[in-house]
Order: structure tokens, then C-alpha cells, then sequence
């Protein structure tokens, strides 16, 4: 009985807090000191120090795992993590003072929990039920805590102090990492195999989604992960990245399986997507952007072929002008002393008189 009384407490300490900021509207923090990067020196060295781990390690295990692992078995692994997330999400959207969203979180994990097979089927999306993922962080951020510094963390990546402090939070008020923690009754093998999975799954969803080959063209990997991280986050607290806020986690939105029992054939996304629209746009920004305006947009294309056929009809219109008022180049003067000829046409010689 030890461990559902540990599991109420987070969600004790939540509803209290909830209460507590009832009825408050609060500006969203912003993330102006996190764009300067005041930590700028600190990071670089943290972030080479993390891209020689990553190659060595982390992406060779990412590539494998994409390999070997078929996608349908990927894409259900997806599933379970983002179906175990729900309680968290709820509890988050309360907090933010959404209540019809963590109603949706509910249901969400009710329906894709049992009819779902504990969430290798996505079956809440495919009758409306869409995902709205929220943590720690964007709960802050909604009450209006500014990001504070950005940090690239040890083995872990990039944040901000308003993030790295809701992801210290999440571990001990998250129902699920509380209870993978805490209970007795998850044994400690697979406590373990559930973090390396977890964390194999998020590095492989990078390399599937390009982001590797994004870094390693951009002239500046550091900055453009920065700016990527930052775009992305805040479109998240402001609930802009997708209808429904899904997070990648969540993106796998089919529930037609096919005979394998865990494929799904109705998937409308690609191997260069990452699942989340936000980061989507981002990263396309940042690549125009390292790419330059030396290619025409369609516009620009549009127009010049409509400037050149302008000018095409106004010389051979000009030209026609030209041949039609020049003069011969041999012209007969009149003898004012001859008297011209009739035409024939206007001659009455050969005619016969009636």
C-alpha cells in the first residue's frame, strides 16, 4: 500500500499549486537573456565536449537502432512513451489553468491504454482525441518565469535555467518517473532499461529526422542549435507549435496497424520530419537561412519570366513599326514634265464601248 500513497503526492502538491494560481492571468516569461547567451564561452566547451561523445557514442547506437529495429516497432515504442507522459501532461495543463486539455490528457491515456494496448495503438487521435503535451518548464514559463541563461548541459544538451529547474522538478512530481523511481514493484533491471531506451529513442528520432546532416552543414553548429532550441521552445509555451500542441513524442497520430499488429500505414510523416511543426519550421528557417538568397524564390522566378516576355513583345512590336515606316532604298522621282500613265485600273483602253 506504500506505493499508491506516494503516487498521490505529486499530484497533491499540483492540485495545491493549481489552486493557488486560480483565477491569475499571467504574461508568459520571455527568453530575452537566453538570446544573448551571457554563458556563451562556458557552452561552446561544454558543446565539444558533448558532439565528441555524440559521435562516438550516441550516433553510432542511434544508427543501429534505426536500422535494426523495424519502424513499426519504433513507431510503437513512440507511442508508449508519449501514452506514459499523459498524467504529467494533465497535470501540467491544470496548473496552467487548461482544464478541458488535461480532461483530453485523461482520456487520452484511458482510451489508448486499453483499447490502445498500453499505447501502441494511438487509437485517442483517430477518433479527435489529440495529444496536448506540456511539462514543468512551459508551466513556468506560462506564469510568467523568464528562461534565464541558456545552458548546453553535460550529456544532455541544450536548455535554460527555467527549464533545466522544471526537468529537476518533473523527476520527483511526474507520476510516472516518480513511480519508475519509487515503487517496489519495478524491478531495478527495468528502471534501468527503461532510461537507456528512452534516451536511444530520442537520439534516434534526431538522426531520423536530419538533424545531424543540418549541424554538420550549418557554419556555425553551436548558433544554430541555439537559435533552433530557442525557436522551438518558445512556440511550445505559447502553444504554437500544432493544433493540439503534440509533441514529437506524440506525432505518431495513426492507429491502422497493419497485420504486424504494430505497423501503420496511414503515417503521413517523413523521414525529414521531426513530428513537431515548430521545430519543422525552424530548422527550415535556419537552413535558408544559411543558404543565402542565392536561389530564386518562386515569385522572384515568376516574375522575371514575365519581365522577359514584356520585353520580347515590345522589340518585335517596335521592329514591326520600324519596316513599316522606313522608306525603299531606290525611290523614282516625278518628271513634273511627263505626265504620268494611267493605271490599268483606271484606264478605259481595251474596254468596249456600248
Amino acid at each position: 500500500m506504500t506505493a499508491p500513497k506516494s503516487l498521490l503526492r505529486p499530484a497533491l502538491v499540483s492540485f495545491s499549486a493549481l489552486a493557488l494560481l486560480g483565477g491569475c492571468t499571467i504574461t508568459p516569461g520571455t527568453d530575452t537573456l537566453a538570446q544573448t547567451d551571457p554563458l556563451e564561452k562556458f557552452n561552446r566547451k561544454v558543446w565539444n565536449i558533448n558532439s565528441k561523445a555524440d559521435k562516438l557514442v550516441m550516433q553510432p547506437v542511434a544508427k543501429y537502432y534505426n536500422k535494426k529495429v523495424p519502424e513499426p516497432v519504433r513507431k510503437a515504442i513512440i507511442r508508449i512513451f508519449a501514452n506514459l507522459e499523459e498524467p504529467f501532461n494533465a497535470i501540467n495543463n491544470l496548473l496552467q489553468g487548461k482544464p478541458y486539455l488535461a480532461g483530453k490528457n485523461i482520456a487520452r491515456l484511458a482510451i489508448n491504454t486499453t483499447v490502445g494496448i498500453g499505447g501502441i495503438r494511438d487509437t485517442a487521435t483517430k477518433i479527435g482525441v489529440v495529444s496536448t503535451v506540456e511539462d514543468f518548464g512551459q508551466t513556468m514559463a506560462r506564469w510568467g518565469m523568464n528562461g534565464g541563461p541558456y545552458f548546453v548541459l553535460p550529456f544532455m544538451g541544450p536548455t535554460t535555467m527555467r527549464d533545466a529547474v522544471g526537468t529537476g522538478i518533473a523527476q520527483w512530481a511526474d507520476p510516472f518517473s516518480y513511480c519508475v523511481r519509487e515503487c517496489h514493484f519495478v524491478p531495478n533491471a527495468a528502471t534501468y532499461a527503461i532510461a537507456v531506451v528512452s534516451v536511444v529513442k530520442m537520439r534516434a528520432q534526431m538522426a531520423e529526422s536530419g538533424a545531424d546532416s543540418f549541424l554538420e552543414s550549418s557554419l556555425d553548429p553551436y548558433a544554430a542549435a541555439r537559435s533552433a532550441f530557442l525557436q522551438h521552445r518558445r512556440a511550445q509555451i505559447m502553444d504554437q507549435d500544432a493544433p493540439g500542441n503534440k509533441s514529437s513524442n506524440a506525432a505518431i497520430t495513426d492507429a491502422d496497424l497493419s497485420s504486424s499488429g504494430l505497423d501503420d500505414t496511414s503515417s503521413t510523416s517523413t523521414s525529414t520530419s521531426t513530428g513537431d511543426p515548430a521545430l519543422d519550421n525552424a530548422v527550415a528557417d535556419l537552413e535558408s537561412k544559411a543558404k543565402g538568397n542565392d536561389t530564386p524564390t518562386p515569385s522572384q522566378t515568376s516574375q522575371t519570366s514575365q519581365t522577359s516576355q514584356t520585353s520580347q513583345t515590345v522589340n518585335m512590336k517596335e521592329k514591326s513599326e520600324q519596316a513599316i515606316t522606313a522608306p525603299t532604298e531606290k525611290t523614282i522621282s516625278p518628271d513634273p514634265e511627263k505626265k504620268s500613265l494611267p493605271s490599268p485600273e483606271n484606264s478605259d483602253l481595251g474596254q468596249k464601248k456600248p
